[in-house]
């Protein structure tokens, strides 16, 4: 049995198992685990005080607000009764004893939807903004991507009136975000919806500049913007975006971050037929996930070796990282990569059959 903080970890491994790698808000999850786990590791090495206390109730108060825009409807997010008061200010919850559990689905809808209309009667243009928003976030969470497409639209145009930077630059991320999970489920317009994306994530990026906003919000402006340019072909200017986050998440410590940076630039080095590159990237991802103790990632990077060995004729390297790679998706009840991986194995068990058909 864990201490008392190891339900915050146990919550935060569920909720990153259900978000999934290619969830909208996977990277902000990520973020969020990586500095919980930075306050419980100072806490369990000298003891809880003040500023501990008040760090983590802000993490759990965005934390909170996560679950519920998600529309987690497991009701395990489970929270200590200390933070309460936070979780409250997120949206709708329920109680299991003195504990509050957040709820989500229909019912986050129906709680952004109320706080929409109180803000319009209330002729407060900022909040409807902001309601927007939220309202965006749940609809992509739950895979509306129209839906949040139109809200976020709604949003950047209030921001863009009151002349709110900052917000526009946020909501236009969102917008970025949205149009790039778009493009992957709308194959026929999927390079409609990657211009679209790039361009609104661009804006977002050159205000944040202009704004001197933290640096790791412009770096993750980076590695989305750099991803964008990745799926439309423009490498060179991928790269340049990447490896320009990566130096930041590096410096910041940032270490989901840092090793979802590694393993993009590792694939597109692969594709650039820089397999020297490609391999220290992706080894160094591997590295990483591993110390984070990431399945999913773990299982992606193996798999990413394995197809860089599978290409280079390294056919024992290559079946050995696949096999791995297999397995963690086996355990993650993936599919269609557990399918993805038995075909590149079958190319690499064919490839290491003499002319003559008996096995090396």
């Amino acid at each position: 049995m864990g201490d008392p903080w190891s339900q915050y970890e146990d919550e935060l491994r569920r909720l990153l198992m259900q978000l999934g790698r290619d969830h909208p808000r996977y990277t902000e999850a990520l973020v969020l685990q990586q500095r919980l786990m930075e306050n419980l590791a100072r806490v369990r090495l000298y003891g809880d005080s003040e500023t501990s206390r008040a760090e983590r109730a802000q993490i759990v108060k965005a934390l909170s607000r996560l679950a519920l825009e998600v529309g987690d409807n497991s009701s395990s997010a489970l929270f200590p009764t200390e933070f309460g008061r936070f979780i409250r200010l997120a949206g709708t919850i329920a109680f299991v004893g003195r504990e509050p559990v957040i709820i989500g689905g229909s019912k986050a809808v129906q709680h952004h939807l109320e706080a929409l209309e109180a803000a319009r009667k209330a002729g407060e243009r900022m909040a409807e903004g902001e309601a927007l928003d939220s309202l965006g976030s749940v609809y992509a969470a739950q895979g509306n991507f129209h839906c949040a497409v139109e809200h976020y639209e709604q949003a950047i145009a209030i921001a863009h009136e009151l002349g709110d930077h900052q917000a526009k630059a946020i909501y236009l991320q969102d917008l970025g975000l949205a149009r790039l999970r778009l493009a992957e489920v709308e194959q026929d317009q999927r390079q409609t919806h990657l211009s679209c994306a790039a361009d609104a994530l661009r804006q977002a990026m050159e205000s944040f500049d202009a704004l001197g906003t933290a640096p790791l919000l412009r770096a993750r402006t980076r590695y989305h913007l750099g991803r964008c340019y990745h799926q439309l072909g423009r490498w060179r200017e991928a790269i340049q975006l990447l490896e320009q986050a990566r130096e930041t998440f590096s410096h910041h410590k940032a270490r989901p971050e840092l090793a979802n940076a590694l393993l993009e630039l590792g694939r597109l080095y692969h594709q650039r037929q820089d397999f020297e590159s490609a391999y220290i990237y992706l080894k160094d991802a591997l590295r990483l996930f591993r110390r984070l103790e990431d399945t999913d990632g773990i299982a992606v990077a193996q798999e990413a070796l394995g197809s860089l060995a599978l290409q280079t004729a390294r056919l024992p390297e290559a079946v050995a990282s696949l096999q791995e790679a297999r397995q963690g998706y086996a355990t993650l009840r993936r599919s269609e990569r557990i399918r993805a991986v038995d075909d590149l194995l079958r190319i690499a068990h064919q490839a290491r059959q003499p002319v003559g058909g008996t096995a090396l």
